[in-house]
């Protein structure tokens, strides 16, 4: 990573200008290359060493505006699955709460671990986990992992409904819609080789990450006419995945983050609102790291 991003550093003012491609994923997310700066490990020393090296300049801020949970937030709206859109709209725990639902157990006598557990199975079932995969994720047997599936989708059956019926969209149709009537194309859905299965799963997802993609990109357009009516100076320096990243000067912190998070949390709207609210986490500091 660290040789990467050197070597597109510019010599005169020590800045990395990353590139933007519109058609590098399928389901419209924006990537970034040359250096990647949306793949940086997050967990890793690394990759906050890295994040510490993108500085503000003088006097000014680094804000990051990052939608928490919004692809949970949107298959909650999709399937139309009530315990969690209430979860959602009560602010709760949503992987602890899926695991109280899952295995029993009591908001108050939840361990990391079972949180964990379901939280890797929250996050799997958008992307269609297959027993295997989870069982890897989490280190269990396979047959293990296929009882927290099997487990799962009896406690929440509207998932189980929404990826059947959204694959037999697919294959009738070989394309699927997010929630702005955008097109992902599935070519590969009816195919007879193993390169279906990567179909179907990408067909469960698309909808869900494309819409993700959709909102984003809506409070991106929106933002700079945002900041000049307001007389607000910050300017955008990244997007990444569900996040974006800003340099704003130390005086207009706050008001450019209120500003900010309400054009994000309202950019579905008027076309479109959702059955649970968007949520946005605001993180401030010197460098890229200490906003994160």
């Amino acid at each position: 990573y660290t040789d990467a991003i050197r070597e597109h550093i510019n010599p005169t003012t020590k800045r990395v200008h990353t590139s933007y491609i519109i058609s590098g994923a399928s389901t419209g997310r924006l990537s970034s290359a040359e250096p990647n700066l949306q793949n940086l490990p997050i967990r890793s020393s690394e990759g906050r060493k890295i994040r510490e090296a993108f500085i503000a300049e003088k006097n000014n801020q680094i804000l990051s505006l990052d939608y928490s949970q919004i692809e949970l937030r949107i298959l909650a709206h999709i399937a139309k699955i009530p315990s969690l859109k209430h979860a959602f709209e009560q602010e709760l725990d949503i992987h602890a709460m899926t695991a109280s639902e899952m295995f029993h157990v009591p908001l108050k006598e939840m361990t990391p671990e079972i949180r964990r557990q379901a939280k890797a199975i929250n996050f799997g079932v958008i992307y269609g986990i297959s027993a295997f995969g989870l069982a890897n994720n989490l280190r269990i047997s396979r047959e293990a992992a296929k009882t927290f599936i099997d487990t799962y989708f009896e406690r929440f059956p509207e998932i189980k409904t929404y990826m059947e019926s959204i694959v037999t969209f697919a294959k009738r149709h070989s394309y699927v819609e997010t929630l702005f009537g955008r097109r992902i194309h599935t070519p590969n859905i009816n195919s007879k080789s193993h390169i279906a299965g990567f179909a179907k799963r990408a067909a469960i997802n698309a909808p869900i990450q494309g819409s993700a993609a959709d909102i984003i990109r809506r409070a991106m357009i929106r933002v700079p006419k945002v900041l000049k009516k307001n007389a607000l100076s910050a300017k955008m320096l990244l997007q990444v995945h569900d996040e974006l990243i800003f340099e704003v000067p130390e005086k207009e912190v706050k008001r450019t983050s209120d500003v900010l998070r309400n054009v994000m949390e309202l950019a579905c709207e008027p076309i479109l609102k959702l059955d649970v609210p968007l949520v946005v986490d605001v993180g401030i500091g010197r460098n890229w790291a200490e906003a994160h």
